[in-house]
């Protein structure tokens, strides 16, 4: 009996005790620790949504810049091709002062030793010297535009060198006398003026070389045009005829460097008489240009057909430089002599540019053409030395070699090859 009762009094006890430590519960079904007070709401805890706030993509479309740099890529073309061009040749220019009465062989004495005969010489010239096979790339930007087409191009050509060389000059002579040219081993000889006017052959001054002589010429262009050609008037596949105007830029330089070298006849040995004559040409020609483009147009081929003719101004600089002419080295009786003049010129430039393009698909075109260009008014270094003398004491001379700047026309042409790529 009485263990009855005590089991029934460990139940309510136990029961007891498990409802003073329940936790309370907090309306909405929500329930906290005796002592404990946690901040109620009625709001419910925001939702968050993970791709919100993420980077941006890196191009969208939908933005201003992205749409209008896609427009103007769906408008455009693109144009590269390789040059192969040929720059005109000096010619038969002689590097020399002209001479009156010149003898065939050519016999030369040497003022500066006393009037001593030095037996046959040659006047060296550029006739061999070739400016031709020269390598280029040019590329081509355009752009679709309301009635009209934007082009903008660039082109440029490796610097073109080539030379004429003779060495050993005294070679296989007469050992009694290796110093007398002859006919088949001439002393190289550069005439000069006397006091400003051509002389006689046989006593004009000359500057001889009897050890060795060289010259080289080197030739560069590069350049830029922007046009707006009108559309055709009537589009699609046929004949074509637009009208085109824009801006154009050419700058072509030159350098020819003539090295000299004579010893009176002593082979090997150090030259006594050195002569370094150099010039040098910038042309620099820019202004507005109008022309024309006929055309051929089928959906498989397109011909065309451009002249156009440039009215610029050719802001050129020419530079030579001569010394020393009588001696091994340069020294107060033989200075180093430098001259410079820069001038501005009307020069008409005309180009003739004929093209043709195969489709190969709507976006894919393989392209070939020939060009022409001429020139007015350039400067050439070897038109722009001036080889003078003055007499000296004991019938001897000074020579004294300047510049004097001409102007000449010039050309050049050559085929293109490349591709076309419209977006």
């Amino acid at each position: 009996m009485f263990r009855s009762n005590l089991f029934r009094c460990l139940i309510l006890t136990s029961v007891a005790l498990v409802g003073s430590v329940a936790p309370a519960q907090y309306p909405h079904g929500r329930h906290q620790m005796p002592g404990v007070h946690v901040p109620q709401s009625s709001y419910q805890a925001p939702i968050l949504d993970y791709y919100v706030g993420q980077k941006p993509a890196l191009w969208d479309d939908q933005q201003p810049i992205e749409q209008f740099v896609t427009a103007l890529g769906k408008r455009s073309w693109f144009r590269v091709d390789y040059l192969h061009m040929d720059f005109e040749r000096p010619g038969n220019v002689l590097l020399g002062a002209p001479l009156l009465n010149v003898t065939d062989p050519l016999l030369v004495a040497d003022e500066l030793a006393g009037g001593v005969t030095t037996g046959v010489g040659i006047i060296p010239s550029l006739n061999g010297v070739d400016l031709s096979d020269n390598s280029g790339i040019r590329g081509t930007w355009g752009l679709d535009l309301q009635g009209a087409e934007f082009e903008l191009e660039f082109f440029g050509t490796e610097e073109k060198t080539d030379s004429l060389s003779m060495t050993n000059l005294q070679g296989f002579r007469d050992p009694l006398f290796p110093e007398l040219g002859t006919e088949a081993r001439p002393n190289v000889v550069v005439p000069l003026l006397t006091n400003g006017a051509p002389a006689d052959a046989a006593s004009a001054n000359y500057l001889i070389y009897d050890q060795s002589y060289s010259a080289e010429l080197k030739a560069k262009m590069w350049g830029a045009e922007a046009i707006i050609v009108e559309d055709s008037y009537v589009p699609g596949d046929g004949y074509a005829w637009q009208w085109l105007g824009g801006f154009r830029y050419v700058a072509f330089e030159e350098q020819l460097s003539q090295l000299g070298q004579f010893n009176g006849g002593l082979g090997a040995a150090p030259a006594t008489r050195v002569s370094r004559i150099n010039s040098s040409t910038s042309n620099n020609m820019y202004g507005p240009e109008v022309g024309a483009r006929a055309s051929i147009v089928h959906r498989k081929f397109t011909f065309s057909m451009t002249p156009r003719i440039a009215f610029t101004l050719n802001d050129h600089t020419a530079k030579t430089q001569a010394g020393p002419l009588t001696e091994a080295a340069v020294s107060a009786t033989n200075p180093l002599r430098s001259f410079s003049e820069s001038n501005i010129e009307f020069t008409p430039l005309f180009e003739l540019s004929f093209t043709g393009e195969i489709h190969v698909t709507p976006n894919f075109s393989i392209f070939g053409g020939y060009d022409f260009m001429w020139m007015y008014n350039v400067t050439r270094p070897f038109n722009n030395i001036r080889y003078g003398s003055v007499p000296s004491a004991a019938g001897a001379f000074t020579p004294v070699v300047s510049q004097n700047v001409d102007l000449d026309t010039f050309y050049t042409k050559g085929l293109s090859f490349g591709c076309v790529l419209r977006y």
